[in-house]
């Protein structure tokens, strides 16, 4: 009976912890932020310029809002660094790079949808695995 008893309380115990702990490792989920960014754009301007470095397997956030069918082009230089498009309008996030497939031949993105979008700038596991902290610089145009 007193095995019983004690594997009850351990159990308990355990289950206890995790309730206590689970919160805590669920709030780290947002640590690979590096930093986040609203664009803006000055006063009858299409597009706005931003810097930055990436540090490790942290990346920078870079969120706006646009309307369907506004032409989206992202110019980023500087070192080994990739920026991707995210959004609950899209399936999938897209490569906003300079070669990727779903770009048109200027380098443009049709949004497919109105609403808040996220530009994330980060550098290739490989990088990130040998602690490198590349600068980019980044151009938004949205027309």
């Amino acid at each position: 009976m007193e095995i019983a008893n004690t594997k009850l309380l351990a159990g308990a115990l355990i289950a206890l912890t995790l309730t206590i702990v689970s919160p805590v490792v669920l709030a780290n989920d947002n640590n690979d932020i590096r930093k986040t960014i609203v664009v803006k754009f000055a006063k009858k301007a299409y597009s706005a310029n931003y810097y930055g470095r990436i540090d490790g397997y942290k990346y920078d956030s870079y969120k706006f809002y646009a309307k369907k069918g506004q032409k989206l082009k992202v110019k980023l230089t500087g070192g080994n660094v990739e920026a991707y498009l995210w959004g609950n309008q899209l399936k999938d996030s897209i490569n906003l790079g300079e070669y990727s497939p779903e770009l048109d031949d200027n380098g443009i993105y049709i949004l497919p949808a109105s609403g808040e979008y996220e530009i994330r700038v980060l550098q290739p596991r490989s990088q990130a695995r040998k602690d490198k902290k590349p600068q980019y610089w980044m151009s938004i145009g949205i027309k």
